[in-house]
């Protein structure tokens, strides 16, 4: 077992001297520091002979002999005091910026100007981490996420030990040091070793790239740098912008509905059948977004009109919604067990204010959730091909509707898309016709969740 490295240098004085000494000719004292290899010098204004110098006297640190004459004792204090100096300011950096010693910051100290990084030698995985888990602890990012960003940093870890692109060490590298052409054969060793798709690749990306954008607000990367690192993302071909653009064609049919809702029947968890009546309420209500089940207030239901009138969340657009029975009479339920309450169902805080767009973010991450967690265990007992969640009961609704022959600009509208561009690409083509008369097509057809 070797001797452990020293974390940071040790100076001593040389005689400078040329391969043919002149033993009448005085030669420069030189400092000297030697790291990772790499030899550092400072020349200093002393001058000695060959015959007055002592390379192994001040333990090995070198020292002038008193053959030099009365001022022998002067200039040893002199060089003593100089190294010690510059070998405390290296102790005293170390210990504010661990491992972080490089040649360059030897030589600053050495010319008495010390090199001070812009990021002052902070690693870019810690500084990341620590963003990561600030955001966890302020509830901006939720659990699922905040993991996934530490293994993705293990990922970026071992890129750069595969590549040798560390800095200070094998795996590590200082923040300032990122750069767009580092991302770059980032993404191609995630291609072409890893074997991931640009999500995945861009999912890996999200910490690194929020890292690089918070370093260069604290002025530790340069803004021109970040700026070219934010466009880092790989471009995936997606031309709708609606949610409906990543249907994968998971949505329930008529008899698929049908054994969920005798499960619900017979199931014995009370909060698990609050969810599935949640999933009904979405299904019946025109496929509502669980954003705008979750913040579905009382005072958005008309009952003698029955409608639902509400700003989208998605879109903060006026939305309203013709309410079927079985609608209805889900409501009807809530209602007696929420009077008084400022919100239909249960999946957020009374005091939630909508406003507010960070708590807003939590609270929507939380019940979608915790809501699609049971609905999965749902999907599996009852046989489902694909994982339940409450999404599927809007791309039911949509698929259910246009195959009992409603138009696509009313299954549009219903859905709360933007345009009806965006249900033709994702659904179907059919001739529109008027919304009221439309809605009246899926009388007795819905299943209605009485019991």
């Amino acid at each position: 077992m070797g001797r452990p490295k020293r974390l940071y240098p040790l100076g001593k004085y040389r005689l400078r001297t040329p391969k043919e000494v002149d033993k009448d000719k005085a030669y420069p004292v030189e400092l000297e520091y030697t790291w990772n290899r790499q030899i550092i010098r400072k020349t200093t204004n002393v001058f000695v002979k060959v015959a007055d110098w002592n390379q192994n006297g001040n333990q090995g640190r070198g020292e002038i002999r008193a053959s030099y004459g009365v001022e022998f004792k002067r200039l040893n204090q002199l060089l003593l005091v100089r190294v010690e100096r510059i070998d405390s300011q290296l102790a005293e950096y170390n210990e504010k910026h661990p491992n972080q010693i490089t040649a360059d910051v030897v030589s600053g100290f050495l010319a008495d100007k010390p090199l001070a990084r812009r990021d002052q030698g902070k690693d870019f995985v810690e500084f990341t981490l620590e963003r990561l888990s600030s955001d966890y602890s302020r509830n901006r990012i939720g659990r699922s996420r905040y993991e996934n960003g530490k293994s993705c940093m293990n990922i970026f870890q071992t890129f750069l030990r595969a590549t040798k692109q560390g800095t200070y060490r094998s795996d590590a590298i200082y923040v300032s040091d990122i750069t767009p052409e580092l991302l770059d054969s980032y993404i191609v060793w995630r291609k072409e070793i890893k074997q991931n798709s640009d999500a995945t690749i861009n999912h890996a990306l999200t910490p690194i790239l929020k890292a690089c954008a918070y370093a260069s607000e604290m002025s530790m990367i340069d803004p021109a740098v970040n700026a070219r690192i934010q466009d880092m993302r790989i471009v995936t071909k997606v031309s709708l912008s609606e949610e409906e653009a990543e249907f994968d064609g998971k949505s329930l049919t008529k008899e698929q509905m049908s054994a969920l809702l005798e499960y619900y029947k017979t199931c014995q968890e009370p909060r698990r059948r609050e969810f599935i009546e949640m999933f009904f309420f979405a299904f019946h209500a025109c496929g509502l977004r669980v954003v705008d089940v979750m913040t579905l207030q009382w005072k958005h239901i008309d009952f003698a009109r029955k409608e639902l009138r509400k700003i989208m969340i998605k879109t903060n657009k006026r939305h309203v919604i013709p309410l079927t029975e079985p609608a209805l009479h889900i409501l009807q339920q809530w209602q007696e067990k929420r009077e008084g309450c400022k919100y239909v169902f249960n999946l957020v805080k009374e005091s939630l204010d909508l406003d507010d767009a960070e708590a807003l973010y939590k609270a929507r991450n939380n019940a979608t959730k915790c809501i699609n967690q049971s609905l999965a265990v749902v999907g599996e007992q009852i046989g489902l091909p694909f994982s339940l969640s409450m999404h599927v009961a809007r791309h039911s609704f949509a698929v259910f509707a246009l195959n009992k022959g409603l138009s696509m600009s009313v299954v549009s509208r219903l859905l709360g898309h933007g345009s009806t561009d965006v249900t033709e690409k994702v659904y179907a083509k059919f001739l529109p016709e008027t919304l009221s008369a439309e809605v009246a097509k899926l009388s007795g057809e819905l299943i209605n969740l009485a019991i």
